[in-house]
């Protein structure tokens, strides 16, 4: 089993509008129930309105957030990261991994990249692999073919040269291999992005585990002790 650091970022921020009683996307639907069952008990005494307005306010946040659009991301980050678990025990794991760099730097032209946050990046002797993840419908996908600020093959590209630059700053400068991960399989790749790879849940391992080792076990250790400080928690 791959050593994992961290979790999933969009599942600590969906968790964040919930009551801190829910620990887990799996806890949501029983955390609900029980809150609810918590309204109906009676409540006395001089402070009794403000016990029943603040349950009231704890079953709210799950009313609230039943459409929130960081479920179908979460969910989607944590298939990926039971699958990424699924790797041997010499391959790292990163979730959430949030780096920002001391100077904006040029993309495309432009001096405007400066940080990133990174769904996933897997270190081994295969290399390191950073793996931005799309829960997206086919519908939504398509809605959003102009893109804007939503482009997920530049997202991708950008966070990867975030992380090469950030390794490179180490006077160490290895590869960086970007990969756009599609949950539902709909996206395709794109010429205009040459240095993302698109996969999906059932090919990404096999993606990982086939590539040529680049990577001396010295240089697996570097990476590792020096990232760990940059995940989600």
């Amino acid at each position: 089993m791959a050593i994992i650091y961290g979790r999933a970022d969009s599942e600590k921020q969906l968790l964040n509008n919930y009551p801190k009683e829910v620990t887990k996307i799996e806890d949501i639907p029983k955390m609900h129930e029980y809150f609810k069952e918590k309204l109906k008990e009676e409540e006395k005494g001089f402070f009794a309105p403000f016990r029943k307005w603040n349950k009231q306010r704890q079953v709210n946040k799950f009313e609230k957030n039943k459409d929130n659009p960081l479920h179908p991301g979460a969910k989607g980050e944590l298939q990926v990261l039971k699958k990424l678990s699924q790797l041997g025990n010499d391959y790292h794991v990163f979730c959430g991994v949030n780096i920002g760099l001391p100077n904006y730097v040029t993309y495309n032209g432009k001096k405007n990249l400066g940080s990133a946050q990174m769904d996933f990046v897997v270190v081994s002797q295969k290399g390191v692999i950073l793996i931005e993840v799309k829960n997206w419908s086919t519908e939504y996908f398509k809605n959003h073919d102009k893109f804007d600020k939503l482009n997920p093959y530049e997202q991708t590209d950008r966070a990867g040269m975030v992380l090469w630059i950030f390794l490179k700053s180490w006077r160490f400068s290895p590869r960086v291999t970007n990969v756009l991960l599609s949950i539902q399989s709909n996206m395709d790749y794109n010429r205009n992005y040459r240095h993302v790879f698109v996969s999906n849940l059932d090919k990404i391992n096999y993606f990982i585990e086939n590539r040529k080792e680049e990577l001396s076990e010295r240089d697996v250790e570097k990476i590792v002790g020096n990232l760990k400080h940059y995940v989600t928690k």
